[in-house]
């Protein structure tokens, strides 16, 4: 089932819809997290958060959708990750992870990324570019 409602709104072709659910339909298939902020699926594609959400967790995905309070993205934001792939991911760098003081578990993961802006000179950064499908040199 496809929540996409008929692409009217905002004057949206479905290939510009469809270019902004990208980053959360590429999650399993391409990378290990994607997001879009709660303003853009309410408001430009006029989705339903709790469909969405739904949606990809028929998917086998796991979604969280975080407030304002609980992540830097001003509206909030629906985070959808593979914890398979993610956990996967962690254990890879863990080392990496743990010495940036960055949680190994994936749920928690994903909500330390939503809580927290990220700076080029943050040795956690190139982990969190792999986890969203980056390609990210040596």
């Amino acid at each position: 089932m496809s929540v996409l409602p008929e692409p009217e709104n905002w004057n949206l072709s479905t290939d510009e819809r469809e270019r902004v659910l990208g980053s959360l339909r590429r999650v399993g298939r391409d990378k290990g997290i994607g997001y879009l902020p709660l303003y853009t699926i309410r408001d430009v594609l006029s989705l339903d958060v709790a469909d969405l959400a739904a949606e990809v967790e028929s998917r086998a995905l796991s979604a969280l959708v975080l407030g304002p309070a609980e992540c830097c993205i001003k509206s909030g934001a629906l985070y959808v990750f593979d914890h398979q792939r993610l956990a996967a991911l962690l254990a890879i760098y863990s080392e990496t992870v743990a010495s940036s003081g960055w949680p190994t578990e994936p749920d928690s993961f994903v909500r330390a990324i939503a809580a927290h802006w990220v700076g080029p000179e943050d040795s956690i950064l190139p982990v969190i570019r792999k986890a969203f499908g980056e390609t990210v040199a040596a």
